[in-house]
């Protein structure tokens, strides 16, 4: 065995867990789903399956189940949170009837329950919750990063969980303002989730030059919101612009085509 002058430890963790080749081969622990749903009224309780699995050839995982909180930064970035930090946390309401420690051995799996119970009092209007699953590895092992440097590596995994709550669905998306930033050729975008449900979609844009007739497209790009968030996006015109006046049309597809929210800009470029 090798003598390592000197050793660093390492947490190599995520929502969505992407090892490079070298630690994937060290270190293998996959959770799915990514995401849990649970649609649930006041008082009532269910439970889904976690699978968790070593994917290690040669290490056992000594693993610990926690619980965090997560939101949606203004910017679409997910921060991480302790458990029941937020107004819309439902952390409290998941336990693990089998327990928070499990080792897994090399190839192993297992289903890991989870249960939710709502408490009977909540208010029909607290439509929405969320919390974070977390499955950690509590038995670091040695490995080598990509310039050679020892290291002590261990991993955690998280699963996002829903809550929805028994009222009727509303999605609603509403564009607040449109703007241009001619130094940088970017348009901004800032939205607002005003409906009771989280809203996925996708953002497409396009540039259509009206001295010119010619449109292109800014492309397309996915978009993740909760209720109340408010959201901003940037989206960058790549090509230079030639003389001409412009209208930009921007569309926030989230269902089907009567769930649509868009806006123009105008704008010349001399």
């Amino acid at each position: 065995m090798r003598n390592w002058p000197w050793k660093r430890s390492i947490l190599v963790c995520g929502i969505f867990l992407v090892l490079s080749p070298m630690l994937r081969a060290q270190v293998g622990l996959s959770v799915s789903p990514p995401r849990v749903y649970y649609t649930l009224g006041a008082g009532e309780s269910a439970t889904q399956q976690i699978l968790v699995n070593n994917t290690s050839k040669q290490h056992t995982l000594d693993l610990s189940i926690t619980f965090g909180d997560w939101k949606y930064d203004e910017n679409g970035n997910n921060i991480m949170l302790p458990p029941d930090t937020l107004l819309n946390s439902c952390a409290s309401w998941l336990s693990l009837p089998e327990g928070t420690y499990i080792t897994l051995e090399p190839g192993e799996s297992r289903n890991i329950t989870l249960v939710m119970t709502v408490p009977a009092g909540i208010e029909a209007k607290e439509n929405v919750q969320t919390s974070m699953l977390y499955v950690t590895q509590m038995n670091p092992v040695d490995g080598v990063d990509a310039r050679g440097t020892a290291i002590r590596i261990n991993v955690r995994q998280g699963i996002k969980i829903y809550r929805k709550g028994l009222q009727q669905e509303q999605k609603q998306l509403e564009i607040e303002n449109m703007s241009l930033d001619r130094e940088n050729n970017i348009i901004g975008l800032l939205f607002h989730n005003k409906g009771n449900t989280w809203v996925n979609g996708i953002l497409k844009t396009t540039l259509f030059n009206r001295t010119t007739g010619k449109e292109v497209s800014l492309g397309e790009s996915e978009f993740y919101t909760m209720p109340g968030d408010q959201r901003k996006i940037d989206i960058p015109i790549k090509e230079p612009l030639v003389k001409g006046d412009y209208t930009a049309t921007v569309i926030l597809d989230y269902g089907d085509e009567t769930a649509l929210e868009a806006a123009e800009l105008e704008f010349s470029h001399e």
